[in-house]
């Protein structure tokens, strides 16, 4: 799993809405998954990349660190490119502002 692709992708998404996702840390997670902490406008953020070993599918997650909960709903979908390209950004950015 290319963490910095991913990002890039991610980052594509967020500056269509003004937004950016500043890496600070990366944590693998074996062979399903990482978690990247950083922030997204200032605001403390965590995005997981995750494969369900079940199905195959991959989601994208991001989470609010001040609330430990996620930022919207996330799509599963057959790859991690549709995975974010399906992540409903603007809600999760909205939530993250909410706070």
């Amino acid at each position: 799993m290319n963490a910095s692709a991913l990002v890039d992708l991610v980052n594509r998404q967020l500056a269509q809405h003004g937004a950016v996702f500043e890496v600070r840390r990366e944590i693998p997670l074996g062979p399903l998954g990482t978690s990247l902490y950083g922030s997204v406008k200032g605001f403390p953020a965590r995005i997981d990349f995750i494969i369900n070993p079940a199905d195959d599918r991959r989601s994208v997650v991001l989470y609010d660190l001040r609330s430990k909960e996620s930022a919207a709903e996330r799509p599963a979908a057959a790859s991690f490119q549709e995975a974010v390209l399906e992540y409903p950004w603007p809600a999760a950015i909205a939530a993250l502002k909410l706070l």
